[in-house]
């Protein structure tokens, strides 16, 4: 497959007709932010090298065992000590306000500390959920989003491809009944039509929830570790919406529908520092938010190849959308309520977009789950905030990825270091199932 970076990263309009590019380029972005303020224009670098740093810090990590929570606070020493306080019981509103003096940007990162997170911007943690977004790298370049040429699925058919010129056999539509245990080991699963499949180890890519309390059932596991798993937080609060277009958006800070840079990176819309906490309490309510905080994606405008010829896609991404709503259960009803309330948004920075759509797929919370497995449709398969992550990820007895079941081993992003494009979870797993054979 062929990734790109995205340029610019994010493209951030504003109610008063503002707007702000950040790219690739440091130098670049420095100089979008000098129109609002000299200031920020030099706080800017010194807020990446902040999260640089920390990824220096923390990346050897990533492909490790995780270390317990002594052996991480080790890590940051001297002046350091100041990051491990920002990444583990800061917030980003209030980092965001020591760096910044500009709402136009601080705007901007409002929303980075809260993707995929039943969180906001003022709850302490949301700036390791920040540089959790952060650390990456497409094309060896740290700290950039990119595309894959084609659409994220290619990355999946290489992985395929390559799992079974390796010898491995993919069965799709198998659903997992139970892991089957004797005598404290994992011995294969059986599937839903009751065909069973033996093994000597037992590989579980599936959350911790349904790995240990549905699919370990009748284990006979401890029952201090099976209210541990139960106690994993894993709430959402995503809805997706996935629309075809026939135009791109007419943006009134940068007007015209053909593809531009305002089109072809990430498309934020969370034009005041408050917008994301507002949205944030609205869910905690249990109702869905009144001004959702969207994060859009179209890739078309770069990518032909994701659309017919003279039509357009976004993706987006929006919070908050609750699971668990007051008063009422997800339906068809709900779902377009909020898709609506989405695309009203959307409008009031594009004029022509709700005239644009042509059809649009919605994917609330519940769809997620049911759809892709993912409880409660966290795309983390859990919450990475601090009190989350490293040896607390999911339980102390399985974060290091072997399981009190003999054999079965934890794979997933419920595992260290937690969810994204990266396969570290699977590739931490592997190795210490090799480990263990080696030494047996």
């Amino acid at each position: 497959f062929e990734a790109y970076v995205k340029d610019p990263q994010m493209f951030v309009p504003f109610q008063d007709g503002n707007y702000l590019f950040f790219r690739p380029s440091t130098e670049k972005t420095v100089e979008n932010i000098r129109r609002f303020s000299p200031h920020d224009a030099e706080a800017y670098p010194k807020f990446l090298h902040f999260f640089d740093r920390a990824s220096e810090i923390l990346k050897p990590i990533l492909l490790e065992e995780p270390p317990s929570v002594a052996d991480l606070a080790a890590r940051f020493r001297g002046e350091d000590e100041e990051i491990y306080r920002y990444l583990m019981f800061g917030n980003l509103y209030d980092m965001l306000a020591d760096y910044f003096e500009s709402d136009y940007v601080r705007a901007a990162f409002a929303g980075q500390g809260v993707i995929g997170s039943f969180i906001g911007p003022k709850t302490p943690g949301s700036v390791y959920v920040l540089w959790h977004h952060m650390f990456g790298e497409v094309n060896g370049e740290q700290g950039m989003w990119g595309y894959v040429r084609g659409g994220m699925g290619k990355i999946s058919f290489a992985m395929a491809a390559s799992a079974e010129a390796h010898g491995a056999v993919i069965r799709t539509n198998a659903r997992i009944a139970k892991i089957l245990v004797h005598n404290g080991h994992a011995e294969g699963v059986r599937l839903e039509d009751g065909e069973e499949l033996r093994a000597k180890a037992v590989l579980s890519n599936a959350d911790p929830k349904r790995t240990f309390l549905q699919f370990c059932a009748d284990a006979n596991l401890d029952k201090g570790f099976l209210k541990r798993i139960a106690q994993f937080k894993t709430d959402s609060a995503v809805i997706k919406i996935n629309v075809a277009l026939k135009e791109l958006p007419s943006f009134k800070c940068l007007p015209g529908s053909t593809p531009a840079l305002q089109h072809s990176g990430s498309l934020e819309i969370s034009p005041t520092p408050d917008w994301v906490q507002n949205a944030y309490e609205d869910a905690m309510r249990g109702e869905l938010s009144q001004k959702p905080y969207i994060e859009g994606y179209m890739q078309s405008a770069t990518d032909p190849s994701v659309a017919p010829p003279g039509y357009h896609t976004i993706s987006m991404f929006c919070q908050y959308a609750p699971y668990h709503l007051k008063g009422r259960q997800w339906s068809e009803e709900v779902k377009n309520e909020m898709a609506d309330r989405i695309v009203a948004t959307v409008n009031e920075f594009a004029p022509n977009f709700a005239d644009a759509i042509l059809h649009r797929q919605i994917l609330s919370p519940v769809d997620i789950e049911q759809r892709y497995g993912l409880p409660n449709g966290n795309i983390f398969h859990g919450e990475i905030t601090p009190d989350q992550i490293f040896s607390l990820r999911p339980a102390l007895e399985c974060a290091r990825y072997r399981t009190p079941i003999e054999g079965l081993y934890l794979c997933g992003s419920g595992t260290h270091p937690g969810g994204g494009v990266m396969g570290a979870p699977g590739h931490n797993a592997a190795k210490a199932l090799l480990s263990d054979w080696a030494s047996q």
